[in-house]
């Protein structure tokens, strides 16, 4: 798994409606000046899909991932990402990444329309973790540089959102580039749930790697602080916390399996 995917990628939750863009945000949305969230993310891949059922297993990995995004000025996001996969087959295989990304709006319309271009870059760190870590094959550093549009739409029967975006990525060690397309839509009844649908496509523009398209649900939980007795809403401003549930499955490699992840958004 290479981390500048998962850069592309990050959750589309809070420019939606829901104190993320990540299932929303991560797309188009930027973060206003100073506000920031933590995205703590843990998860697990067993092939066949099936085997996560009891059946005989032929691959078995656990990851962990945190990521960052942090408004500096209106317009401007900035965000970094780290990652870890073990596998639970063989206690030799693992990778390992980090990155970091600048994300700038470009066009914000009067309806709910957002333009965004994306420049990122990130850099696997298998070596600098030492001997536990075997050098991955296809893992060299990448940049890239995506656009990205979402618009949202709110009223009286909730919140919801579309995001889409491609992007080029840049690939060091004679790795072939690739076009990575993305699609994410949610719907949200009220302020404390979410269900978001998105599908991932990679595109090889060269051998060596496998075109991909990865589709995944999940579902948000929001958590609100509790007002005091006799504190009207909107007096201070909240600080939720988020849950979400998702899952992952690519639909022309189904030899990869089952992904199920688990992740706490804490903004700051």
């Amino acid at each position: 798994m290479r981390l500048g995917r998962l850069a592309f990628h990050a959750a589309a939750l809070i420019g939606a409606g829901l104190p993320m863009p990540e299932i929303a945000e991560a797309g188009a949305w930027t973060r206003a000046k100073g506000d920031g969230v933590i995205i703590a993310s843990t998860g697990r891949r067993v092939a066949p899909a099936g085997s996560i059922a009891g059946g005989p297993i032929d691959d078995d990995s656990n990851f962990t991932q945190i990521y960052l995004e942090y408004g500096l000025i209106d317009g401007l996001t900035i965000g970094a990402k780290t990652f870890v996969e073990l596998s639970s087959i063989d206690p030799t295989e693992g990778s390992a990444a980090a990155g970091a990304f600048l994300r700038k709006r470009v066009w914000q319309g009067d309806s709910g329309g957002i333009a965004s271009v994306e420049l990122g870059y990130a850099h696997p760190i298998e070596r600098m973790l030492g001997n536990r870590f075997a050098a991955v094959e296809g893992a060299v550093p990448e940049a890239h540089l995506a656009g990205l549009y979402g618009h949202g739409w709110a009223g009286d029967w909730g919140n919801a959102f579309v995001s889409t975006g491609a992007a080029f990525f840049l690939r060091q060690e004679g790795a072939a580039e690739d076009l990575r397309l993305e699609l994410t839509g949610g719907y949200s009844p009220s302020k404390r749930v979410m269900g978001i649908l998105g599908l991932y496509g990679l595109a090889p523009l060269g051998s060596g790697t496998d075109p991909s398209l990865r589709v995944a649900p999940s579902v948000a939980f929001t958590f609100w602080p509790k007002l005091d007795d006799g504190e009207a809403e909107g007096t201070h401003r909240p600080k939720p916390k988020t849950l979400q549930l998702g899952f992952s499955f690519d639909l022309l490699n189904r030899d990869d399996g089952l992904g199920i992840s688990l992740s706490v958004w804490n903004p700051f």
